[in-house]
């Protein structure tokens, strides 16, 4: 514990002592970061035709850092819970995406279809 001295309304100095804090510093990013690294939407950008193709790409790779893995899934309820969108839209993103080369796409039958981000 720190002292320190507080200076009173009436000019008198009180002496206190200072608790450590427990709120921790933010952390500095070293790059900057708008929902996805700023070099993935440099990347993305040029190459996508509309907003929601936009929003998947963005989504994906959220998609990609929350699973951790290089292969993951794609939930239609999820998409259509966090951002709006239709499994149809996701389906045509996807397309586009994986023409653009950004993304494959991992087929299994009728598994789930798996997406890694190139």
């Amino acid at each position: 514990m720190a002292t320190e001295y507080v200076t009173a309304r009436d000019g008198r100095r009180i002496e206190v002592e200072t608790l450590p804090s427990r709120v921790t510093p933010r952390r500095q990013r070293a790059d900057r970061y708008i929902g996805c690294p700023v070099e993935w939407l440099k990347r993305v950008l040029p190459l996508v035709k509309t907003k929601e193709q936009l929003a998947v790409a963005i989504w994906l790779y959220r998609r990609r850092a929350v699973c951790r893995d290089g292969v993951f899934t794609i939930p239609n309820e999820s998409l259509q819970k966090d951002l709006g969108l239709s499994r149809y839209v996701k389906y045509k993103a996807l397309r586009h995406l994986e023409k653009a080369r950004v993304i494959a796409l991992i087929r299994n039958g009728k598994h789930a279809l798996g997406v890694k981000l190139l």
